[in-house]
């Protein structure tokens, strides 16, 4: 027999579902190892869970969930809903067992789950048909080797684990050792109890309750009584188990006494436990709904590494007997998980508002609103393989808020981040009657990428597959960067170096600047062009500097104070170099630029920024320049009317 190594195996590829809640007619592209579902509430995240409890059998064969009529789409409540299972990756012990379902072009293998009404039975039926033309599911005990265990979110991990019923830690023991261990376990443990009959405690309060029920039975048939333990059988010993945890090198106590953090990892373990000794199954999909509850950030990544590495380690050689592949897949809110995936096992889910002409109760015509959710893979974004590794190298925490957002700026650097909330909040929406605007400006999420390329991001956010991208619109703020006339550039502004002594700081070892060749081009131009390519035109709005954020925050006169006292806090001894910017015979925004251009150092712009929010927190009189009040109105376009 050939000793052919260990493949990867069977795995759900797709999932298409339709007529069911929200998903009227989707597919979803799933990952072998670790898929996460993400998208804004209610963008159909469970429900795409449920469908795959609904479309595979549950491991222990015991359901928890079935099909509702309530479960239908609105306006389709009719029809019958349908799911469709596409797998791929079946090696060829797979491929001659799953062969009614097979597609032998594609080497896919696929079931097909319709849930139609049974009015015999008034309620709703599902009937499998396999491979591509539905045919009859001729070896049902096949597909049953496909199972699911389903992890609910708003899980309570201490009652889970602490209940008196004792089934999650029966089935565990069940799974890890084999029966004769079970018995001997048993027979050990009743023999123990039976050893405890002779203790004082029982034998005394024997001897009590003989004495007294012998003086009210002996005159007429005589009772003998014994206090003693029944003989247990293995599920009832079960449920006499306690797991206790503690941190380690303290004792282990109680599960209340843990936090919800850990005894939500703990349960986690044991449910993979399962999920590994379960090798009688060829795949196994585990289905996490919120894998993030109760974690903070640190242990949620751990958790995720841990259940991908669960998923890889469960690949084993078919050619014995099943596959026993786990395959994860998760919905999450966090964007610590989304972050730390790579955005290629990431599938966003939003949702489109269709119009629909229904009839009412007297056969008129009305328009209706409906919400169905789409599903876009963000592996089949047309992203090079630099592009995609930058991504996931910038996608941490805080960037990857961008996948669960609706509005989002994609600004250069540090400074801008810090100031577009104060200056959304104080300066453009700062009347009373804009209350709204400036609440709904909270949920805008501002991505600071850092001197880099746009353009990936752009493709990520704005490319359509299947009709959906993630966002509908979006806004960047980039830097004009005019170039410096070369005589400029060459030579020395007049003054530079000289005069009052007060100035002794201000250019003091600071080497000018040349044009740094290797800058990324942001400009305005291109980033339109690349959207253009992408046809997404309609879907960006590229707000650009005339010159930089600093210097352009110069140009309202009234800004002239906040920013001089911003200046002066890190060049004490630099007036005469804020006068010559004032001065400058190009304009007061002209001057900072050259300043800023001339000398990487001149100041530090992050600290720079957080002076001046801090002023116009404090009440400073500042205006918004024209650019960022328009990128500011521009990504609440579709709350403001009119306004915008």
């Amino acid at each position: 027999m050939s000793q052919e190594k260990p493949k990867a195996g069977m795995y759900l590829r797709q999932l298409g579902i339709k007529n069911f809640r929200s998903c009227y007619d989707v597919e979803v592209e799933l990952r072998p190892g670790i898929t996460l579902l993400v998208g804004e509430n209610n963008s159909g995240k469970s429900n795409v869970i449920e469908a795959l409890r609904l479309a595979t059998t549950p491991l222990n064969r015991r359901s928890t969930r079935w099909f509702d009529e309530s479960d239908l789409s609105h306006g389709r409540e009719a029809q019958e809903a349908e799911f469709r299972a596409a797998y791929d990756g079946l090696t060829s012990a797979q491929r001659a067992h799953y062969i009614a379902a097979l597609d032998v072009e594609t080497n896919q293998a696929a079931y097909t789950t319709t849930y139609r009404r049974d009015e015999a039975r008034q309620q709703m039926r599902p009937t499998v048909t396999a491979g591509p033309v539905n045919g009859p599911d001729a070896e049902p005990e096949k597909r049953d080797q496909i199972a699911h265990v389903y992890l609910a979110p708003l899980r309570d991990a201490q009652r889970e684990l602490d209940s008196s019923d004792g089934n999650r830690l029966l089935r565990i023991i069940r799974y890890l050792t084999e029966a004769d261990e079970q018995e001997a376990f048993r027979a050990q443990a009743n023999a123990s109890f039976t050893k405890l009959k002779d203790h004082p405690v029982l034998t005394t309060t024997t001897a009590e309750i003989q004495g007294h029920l012998g003086e009210l039975t002996d005159s007429v048939r005589g009772q003998a009584v014994e206090v003693t333990f029944a003989e247990y059988e293995l599920h009832r010993l079960a449920r006499s188990l306690r797991v206790k945890m503690a941190e380690a090198g303290i004792p282990p106590a109680d599960l209340t006494e843990s936090g919800l953090g850990y005894a939500n990892l703990l349960f986690i373990a044991t449910v993979i436990l399962e999920l590994r000794k379960a090798q009688h199954m060829e795949l196994t999909l585990f289905l996490v709904e919120e894998p993030e509850a109760h974690l903070h950030p640190q242990l949620q990544a751990v958790l995720l590494d841990y259940l991908r590495e669960q998923a890889e380690a469960s690949l084993k050689d078919d050619t014995q007997g099943p596959a026993g592949r786990i395959q994860v897949i998760a919905s999450t809110h966090s964007p610590n998980l989304a972050s730390s995936v790579g955005v290629e096992n990431v599938v966003a889910l939003r949702t489109r508002v269709d119009k629909e002409t229904v009839q009412d109760d007297r056969g008129q015509e009305k328009e209706v609103l409906r919400r169905k959710t789409q599903a876009l893979p963000l592996t089949k974004l047309a992203l090079t393989d630099n592009e995609r590794r930058k991504i996931n190298q910038y996608l941490d925490a805080t960037r990857a808020g961008l996948l669960f957002a609706r509005r989002v700026i994609l600004v250069e650097g540090i400074a801008e981040a810090v100031l577009l909330p104060v200056i959304a909040r104080h300066c453009v929406f700062r009347g009373e009657d804009q209350a709204k605007q400036r609440r709904d400006f909270h949920g805008v999420t501002i991505i600071n990428v850092g001197s880099v390329d746009f353009t990936p991001y752009i493709t990520l956010l704005l490319s359509e597959v299947n009709g959906c991208r993630l966002l509908d619109k979006l806004t960047v703020i980039t830097d004009g960067d005019p170039d410096i006339p070369k005589e400029r550039a060459e030579g020395r502004e007049a003054g530079d170096g000289q005069g009052d002594p007060e100035d002794a700081e201000a250019d003091e070892d600071e080497p000018e600047d040349d044009d740094d060749d290797t800058a990324v081009n942001n400009r305005k131009d291109r980033l339109a062009a690349h959207a253009e390519s992408i046809g997404a035109t309609a879907h960006l709005f590229v707000a650009e500097a005339p010159h930089t954020l600093e210097a352009d925050l110069l140009k309202p006169e009234v800004n002239e104070p906040v920013l001089k006292a911003a200046f002066l806090k890190q060049r004490r001894r630099s007036r005469k170099r804020w006068q010559e910017i004032l001065d400058n015979e190009r304009g007061r925004d002209w001057g900072f630029y050259l300043k800023l251009r001339k000398h990487k150092k001149f100041i530090g712009k992050g600290e720079f920024a957080h002076d001046v929010a801090l002023a116009i927190e404090n009440g400073a009189d500042f205006e918004a320049p024209k650019y960022l009040a328009e990128a500011i109105r521009g990504v609440l376009a579709d709350t403001l009317g009119d306004e915008g």
